[in-house]
């Protein structure tokens, strides 16, 4: 039985490696191309007619959402098994609106993603098509009664982070810690001058911290506002920020206007 064949589409560069080096430990499929702009990859799709693509749904330009329905629209023949990727739950329903069969939440959890490939294989086979359409149902049904409970609640954020490094695990209080920088699909948690490793996005991590505290400063830094022990201006709109720990930062013109409201705030 031969593999199905895959294409990978995710604006991020390491995203997409990512996903690409997971899914290159099942048997059960191969990628036969990625792609990090979506009308390249609609090409693609329309000319080639993969088994399964593998559709991030934040990109600039075009959407997943929107490269979804395009294609709905372009392939005559039986589709390709949409699998959306997404750090946020709330996409997840919108994804099965437009044709998506699963999806995954990043940072991708190895054995979700083997689940995936193997209800995939499934799909591919035409076995079990009625308990998939339960499943599907089972899993929008789950993530509606998540977010109508959410919404009649406070949001409530992280008080402690739970680290797991190679032969550790560590907890951090989210007070002490000074900043956070990004690295792919990682995060450098800079706490009481030691820095641990976190397996998360920025945009994961930041739905935990409480954002009256935690400040963006940069389109791959969160600071603790808390922890700045002082702020100075650059003639060319950027700011450096100092640390009680020492440490020295430099914003970014996009977060001017943030800076500024804590400035004056103060």
């Amino acid at each position: 039985m031969s593999p199905m064949t895959a294409v990978v589409v995710d604006d991020e560069p390491l995203a997409r490696r990512g996903l690409i080096h997971l899914l290159g430990s099942e048997p059960n499929i191969s990628v036969v191309a990625d792609f990090g702009q979506p009308a390249r990859a609609l090409e693609y799709i329309t000319a080639h007619q993969p088994d399964v693509v593998f559709l991030d749904i934040h990109m600039p330009g075009m959407s997943g959402l929107q490269l979804a329905k395009q294609l709905a629209q372009q392939l005559v023949t039986p589709q390709a098994s949409l699998v959306f990727v997404t750090a946020f739950d709330d996409y997840a329903v919108r994804a099965f609106e437009h044709y998506a069969v699963d999806y995954l939440l990043k940072p991708i959890d190895p054995r979700r993603l083997a689940a995936a490939v193997a209800a995939l294989r499934v799909r591919q086979d035409g076995l079990q098509a009625q308990a998939e359409n339960e499943r599907l149902k089972a899993a929008i049904a789950q993530l509606e009664r998540s977010k109508n409970v959410a919404g009649t609640m406070p949001p409530s954020f992280s008080e402690v982070l739970i680290i797991k490094e190679v032969g550790r695990t560590t907890r951090v209080a989210v007070s002490m810690i000074d900043w956070v920088d990004a690295a792919g699909d990682y995060m450098c948690v800079h706490a009481e001058g030691d820095t641990h490793i976190l397996r998360s996005t920025m945009a994961k991590l930041q739905q935990q911290l409480d954002p009256s505290v935690f400040l963006r400063v940069h389109r791959s830094a969160l600071v603790n506002v808390k922890r700045i022990r002082e702020i100075v201006v650059h003639a060319n709109g950027e700011y450096r920020l100092t640390l009680v720990s020492g440490d020295v930062l430099k914003s970014s013109r996009r977060y001017k206007k943030e800076i500024r409201a804590l400035m004056a705030s103060d």
